[in-house]
C-alpha cells in the first residue's frame, strides 16, 4: 500500500471571517490539491467584534513551522478585521506592535502580505463604518472627492464646486471630520510601514488594494502617494508590490498566484469582451477602466494576456460594465434587451465554438455590481446557447468588478492544476455550482424576493439579529428558494448530484446582502 503524498500546506490570516475571504480561497486551494489552513473560527471575531490578535500571532508562528508560505492580511492581524480598521481608535503604534510578529514569522516561512487603502463609503449606513456615518456618510464621501480635486488644483476659486466644498466643511462637525481623517492618517501610516517591511525583505510580496474606490477621493490620493515609493526606491521592490482595485478577492488571487509561481508557469489568458467599446468604462466602486482592472487581476493571479484565442490556456469572457454604472434595477431589462442582447448572443456563440475546440472557458459577469446580469443569464440558459455550462472552468458575478474578476481568474488557474483526483473534481463541481447559485440565483433573484417578503412581514428587509425566530424564518425561506434555483441550474448541467445541506443557510453579518450555505453530494 503506497502512502498518500501530503498536500502543500499554506497558512492564511484573512481579511475577515466572511465566506468570501475564507470559504472561497479554501475551496480554490482544494481544486488545486493544496491544503490551505485558516485560524480557528473562535479567534477570528465577527463583524464589529475584533479578532483575538494575540491568538492569531500564536497560531501564525505555530503553523509556520510546517507551512510553505504564509499569507497575512494586515487588517485582521493589526486591527482585528476589516471593519475594525475603519472604526477602532487604536494608534498606529499599537497596530504596528501587533504586526511586529511578521519579523519572527519571516525567519521560518515566506510572508506575503496584503492590506487595503481604506474606502470612503458613499452611503448613510453605519453597519461597516463609524456610527456617525449613518448621518454624515454621503456628505463625507462628497467632501472626500472635492478635497482631492481641490488639493490637485482642479477646483477654481468662486466656482460652484468651490462653494459646495466650503459649505461641506461648515456642515460636517469638526469632531466627525477630525476623527475620520485621523483614522485615515493612521491607516495610511500602517500601509507605509508595510511597504517599508517589504523593502527590507521581511515581507516577500505585498498587495495594497483599493476597496470600493473611485477616480477622485482621499482613497485615490493615498493610493497615488504610496505608488510613488516602489519606483523611487527601485532595487527590485516594484515587482514585489501590486496595487489595483479590490479587497475580498485577494485571498483567492494569492492562492492562484502562489500555485502558478511554484509551478513556474504563467497561464495565458485570452480576454473576450462582450462589448469592446465598454472595456474603456470605469466600473462602479473602481478607479480605472475595466480593461486595466482585468490586467491587474491577471497579474495578481500570476497570469499573462494571450495574443490569440487559439494559443491560450484560458478564455476569459468579460460581460462588460453597463454604461449606467450602477446596481441593477428591474426596469433595465427591456432597454438592455434592445441595446445589449445581440452582443451577448454573439459572445456566447464565440465561447461555445472555443469550448468545442477544447479551450477552458471562464465567465466574469461585471455588467452590474452585486449580482449577475439577468439578460446575460437568460441567454446562457437559452435553447440557442450551445455552451456547456457545467463544463466551465469558472464563473462569477458577485460584487465589484475586481472582486468578480479576481476569483474567476483564480478558479480557472486552479482548474489548470486540477488533474483527475476525485476530491479535486468534486471541489470544482461544488465551487462552480456555488458561484452560479449564489451570484445568479441568490443575488439576482432570491435576495430581492426574500427582502420583499421580509418587508411585508416585519416592515424591513433584514431580521433582528437578537431574535432567533426571525433569523430562522428568513434562513428557511432562503433555503427553500435556493433549492428551487439549484433544480433549475441542474437542468443546465450545473451542480448535478448536489444538494443544499439542510439548515446550512446562514447570514454571515445578520443581513440579507450576503448569504452562506453548504453544497453536498446527494446520497
Amino acid at each position: 500500500m503506497t502512502e498518500s503524498i501530503p498536500r502543500p500546506l499554506l497558512a492564511m490570516v484573512p481579511l475577515d471571517e466572511r465566506p468570501v475571504n475564507t470559504r472561497y480561497p479554501k475551496n480554490l486551494a482544494a481544486i488545486a490539491g493544496l491544503d490551505l489552513q485558516f485560524p480557528p473560527d473562535a479567534i477570528l471575531g465577527r463583524a464589529r467584534t475584533p479578532a483575538d490578535t494575540s491568538a492569531l500571532s500564536a497560531w501564525l508562528l505555530k503553523t509556520a513551522a510546517s507551512a510553505q508560505a504564509a499569507f497575512v492580511c494586515a487588517e485582521m492581524l493589526g486591527y482585528g478585521n476589516l471593519i475594525n480598521s475603519r472604526i477602532s481608535n487604536d494608534s498606529a503604534a499599537a497596530v504596528l506592535t501587533r504586526l511586529s510578529v511578521l519579523e519572527n514569522l519571516a525567519k521560518s516561512v515566506p510572508v506575503h502580505g496584503f492590506s487595503i487603502v481604506t474606502r470612503v463609503a458613499n452611503a448613510n449606513d453605519c453597519v461597516e463604518e463609524p456610527l456617525y456615518w449613518k448621518e454624515w456618510g454621503t456628505r463625507c464621501y462628497r467632501y472626500s472627492k472635492l478635497a482631492h480635486r481641490a488639493l490637485a488644483g482642479e477646483i477654481q476659486a468662486g466656482s460652484d464646486e468651490a462653494d459646495e466644498f466650503r459649505k461641506l466643511e461648515a456642515q460636517i462637525p469638526s469632531e466627525v471630520r477630525n476623527d475620520w481623517l485621523v483614522r485615515r492618517l493612521r491607516n495610511h501610516t500602517v500601509n507605509l510601514a508595510l511597504l517599508e517591511l517589504t523593502a527590507r525583505g521581511t515581507i516577500s510580496t505585498l498587495r495594497l488594494t483599493s476597496d470600493d474606490t473611485s477616480e477622485y477621493g482621499l482613497s485615490a490620493r493615498e493610493r497615488d502617494w504610496i505608488a510613488t515609493w516602489p519606483d523611487l526606491i527601485g532595487d527590485g521592490l516594484s515587482p514585489r508590490v501590486r496595487m489595483h482595485p479590490g479587497a475580498d478577492e485577494v485571498g483567492s488571487a494569492l492562492v492562484a498566484w502562489w500555485l502558478n509561481g511554484t509551478r513556474k508557469r504563467a497561464p495565458r489568458v485570452w480576454v473576450d469582451y462582450a462589448i469592446d467599446a465598454d472595456a474603456a468604462l470605469i466600473a462602479p466602486y473602481e478607479d480605472v477602466p475595466i480593461s486595466d482592472t482585468v490586467l491587474g487581476q491577471l497579474v495578481s493571479c500570476g497570469c499573462v494576456p494571450a495574443t490569440t484565442p487559439h494559443e491560450t490556456d484560458i478564455v476569459l469572457a468579460v460581460v462588460t460594465p453597463s454604461p449606467r454604472l450602477t446596481d441593477y434595477k428591474l426596469d433595465f431589462l427591456n432597454e438592455d434587451r434592445w441595446e445589449r442582447s445581440e452582443a451577448y448572443h454573439q459572445q456566447v456563440k464565440r465561447l461555445a465554438r472555443l469550448q468545442k475546440a477544447g479551450k477552458k472557458i471562464a465567465i466574469a459577469d461585471v455588467a452590474y455590481p452585486n449580482g449577475a446580469d439577468p439578460l446575460y443569464s437568460e441567454i446562457l440558459a437559452s435553447k440557442e446557447s450551445e455552451l456547456q455550462l457545467g463544463s466551465l472552468a469558472a464563473y462569477g458575478a458577485w460584487n465589484t468588478a475586481g472582486n468578480t474578476l479576481g476569483v474567476v481568474i483564480a478558479q480557472a488557474s486552479c482548474v489548470l492544476a486540477k488533474g483527475t483526483n476525485p476530491a479535486a473534481q468534486t471541489a470544482q463541481r461544488v465551487f462552480l455550482a456555488h458561484r452560479f447559485l449564489e451570484d445568479h440565483g441568490y443575488q439576482s433573484i432570491v435576495r430581492r424576493a426574500v427582502r420583499e417578503e421580509a418587508r411585508v412581514k416585519w416592515g424591513r428587509q433584514d431580521p433582528d439579529p437578537d431574535n432567533p425566530e426571525e433569523v430562522a424564518w428568513i434562513c428557511g425561506l432562503i433555503e427553500t428558494k435556493l433549492t428551487a434555483r439549484l433544480a433549475a441550474l441542474q437542468a443546465h448541467g450545473i451542480g448535478t448530484g448536489l444538494s443544499i445541506r439542510k439548515n446550512s443557510v446562514r447570514l454571515p453579518w445578520n443581513r440579507t446582502f450576503e448569504v452562506d450555505f453548504e453544497l453536498i453530494e446527494t446520497d
